[in-house]
Parts: C-alpha cells; sequence; structure tokens
C-alpha cells in the first residue's frame, strides 16, 4: 500500500460537500493539467518552494520553513498517519453535527492511492462521519468500486468532453474518466460534477458538449456545478522552479 504525503489541511470549508466540513489534500496526481491551480499536488513526492516577492536571500538561510521570519519557505508534502487525520477530522465533530457535514479527501487524486484511501474512509465511518470525495475519476473501475459503499457523495471534475481535447489539456484521453461516471450513475451514487471553464481550453462548445454527455448518461442538470476558471497560481509555478503552463 502507496501512503501518500498530506498538503494541507482546510477546516470549516463550505465548497466542498454539504455542511461545514474538514478537507484533507493528498499530495500526488497522473493527470498533468495545463490549468492546474494546485501544481505543488502534481508530484507524490516533497518539494520545497521558495517565494521570491518574500525572500531576503539571508547568507544564513537554513531552509527551515518555520525559521523563516518572511514566510518565504514553504514545504510542500508532509506524512501524516490515518489516526492523525481522523484524530484532526474528530475536532470538528460537533461542526458536522450542527451543519450537516462531514470530511472530504481532495488531491492531487485520492484514487491514485486507492488503498489507503479505502483505509482511510473506513476509519472515517467508523466514526460516524459523512464522506466526500473529490476526484477526476481518472482511475482504474476497481478503485473507484472499492470506495462505493466508504464514499456518501462523490465530487468528479469533468475536465473535458472531447478525448482528443482531454489528451490535449491533460495529457491523457477520458475514456476512463467517462467509464467510471457511467459506473456512478449505475451505482447510484449522489453527485456533484464539477465542470471547470478554461477560457480558450475547454469553453465554447465543449461545455454544451459536456452537459449534453452528463444528461446522456442520467446525471440531473442541478447536479451539476460549473466552475469558473481563476488564474492565481503563477506564484506557485515560479516558487517550486516549474513551467507556468497555466492559459492566459
Amino acid at each position: 500500500m502507496i501512503t501518500p504525503l498530506m498538503l494541507d489541511t482546510t477546516r470549516m470549508a463550505v465548497h466542498d460537500g454539504p455542511g461545514l466540513r474538514t478537507t484533507f489534500f493528498v499530495k500526488g496526481c497522473p493527470l498533468k493539467c495545463r490549468w492546474c491551480h494546485n501544481p505543488e499536488s502534481l508530484s507524490p513526492k516533497p518539494q520545497w518552494a521558495r517565494f521570491q516577492d518574500k525572500c531576503q536571500h539571508h547568507e544564513t538561510c537554513t531552509m527551515d520553513e518555520a525559521a523563516c521570519p518572511t514566510g518565504a519557505l514553504k514545504l510542500y508534502g508532509k506524512p501524516m498517519s490515518i489516526p492523525e487525520i481522523v484524530a484532526k477530522a474528530r475536532e470538528d465533530k460537533v461542526f458536522y453535527k450542527q451543519s450537516g457535514g462531514g470530511v472530504t479527501l481532495s488531491g492531487g487524486e485520492p484514487l491514485f492511492f486507492s488503498e489507503w484511501a479505502v483505509e482511510l474512509f473506513q476509519a472515517f465511518k467508523a466514526e460516524g462521519f459523512h464522506t466526500c470525495l473529490a476526484t477526476s475519476l481518472f482511475a482504474p473501475p476497481t478503485a473507484v468500486q472499492k470506495m462505493l459503499p466508504l464514499v456518501d457523495m462523490w465530487l468528479p471534475d469533468f475536465k473535458a468532453d472531447d478525448t482528443g481535447r482531454h489528451r490535449t489539456h491533460t495529457g491523457f484521453p477520458n475514456g476512463i474518466i467517462k467509464k467510471n461516471l457511467r459506473l456512478l450513475v449505475k451505482s447510484g451514487a449522489k453527485l456533484e460534477v464539477r465542470m471547470l471553464i478554461v477560457p480558450g481550453c475547454t469553453d465554447g462548445q465543449d461545455v454544451a458538449d459536456r452537459h449534453r454527455y452528463l444528461r446522456s448518461i442520467g446525471i440531473k442538470d442541478e447536479d451539476v456545478v460549473e466552475l469558473e476558471y481563476l488564474d492565481l497560481a503563477r506564484p506557485k509555478y515560479a516558487a517550486l522552479g516549474m513551467p507556468d503552463t497555466m492559459p492566459p
């Protein structure tokens, strides 16, 4: 079993499923979307980022995130055990009960670590938590099937309808994603499908085509959310020393 590094934890999240939620982000994703707004989530390995606008270039810099006086250094990717994750979620349990919320696993791509995700969600369900999974669905159908009994709500990201367009902008075709969407519909899973609209990439006709496809497999319009593309991640690409692939 491969255990992912964790990127971040967001408490009191309101856009990652119903109610107030604690969202955990894993590091590592097989897709390489041009517009990825979390480039630090792509590699499963730890990465140092140095934000030049904050860096004072001290001669005695020890590359210690905690000691950096300006917050210019950040280490993306830190170990966190399943018991530690569950304990962190347990701190917000009272808010879940009051708001109808729970826990959400996001990324990166959680299904990139499907065996680990099954164990984590089994631990979540043992605590009585409502669970959501944010995923691209770029994973073997067997991984989706193993998660079906453990996920109360799926938050799949449907990036493009045309397989050529999908390959151009993510590095891979979307056949397996469509297959997994059909699997979720057939299983009766509760869904909120996210559609990011990227100008010049997945806007125009592809938006209509995505809606048309989702309707054709039985997903209702009210279960689809269109998301606006925000060009806010460029500083992270620079800080990580990664090529900036984001559309203008």
